[in-house]
């Protein structure tokens, strides 16, 4: 019987342990709440389309951009399909995998078409044109 506590104990723990490194690991989801764009931070919105490999390639790259800058920046997806994305890639006339950068203001000041290396945002992000 005393095994048995044993070995329960320690698949419990496993587990719990596990568990807590998967979400540690797991990169936080990047916001699809448009609204951002303005409210005195930089930002930048991915036109993500689920259906293109270069828009997860590119999620990706946003991810790693996000970690350097910290809450410098604003990362946002505009999705292929969603109400809000359809209506902000009209209003913008933007494209599948494009990004747009905008200024403190909500000023569109550039756009690029993915794949674009974090760096390459970070780069972006820092120009004095979007302070």
């Amino acid at each position: 019987m005393k095994v048995l506590k044993n070995t329960f104990f320690w698949v419990v723990v496993l587990t719990l342990g596990v568990v807590a490194v998967f979400i540690a690991v797991v990169p936080k989801p990047i916001s699809m709440n448009l609204d951002q764009i303005g409210s005195g931070q930089k930002s930048v919105v991915f036109v993500y389309d689920p259906n293109l490999v270069v828009s997860n390639q590119q999620a990706n790259e946003m991810s790693r951009a996000r970690e350097q800058l910290g809450e410098q920046a604003i990362f946002l997806v505009a999705k292929i399909g969603d109400p809000e994305g359809e209506g902000f890639k009209a209003r913008y006339k933007a494209r599948s995998t494009e990004l747009l950068f905008f200024s403190k203001e909500g000023d569109l000041v550039d756009r690029k078409i993915a794949l674009v290396s974090a760096e390459n945002i970070v780069d972006k992000l820092s120009e004095k044109i979007l302070n």
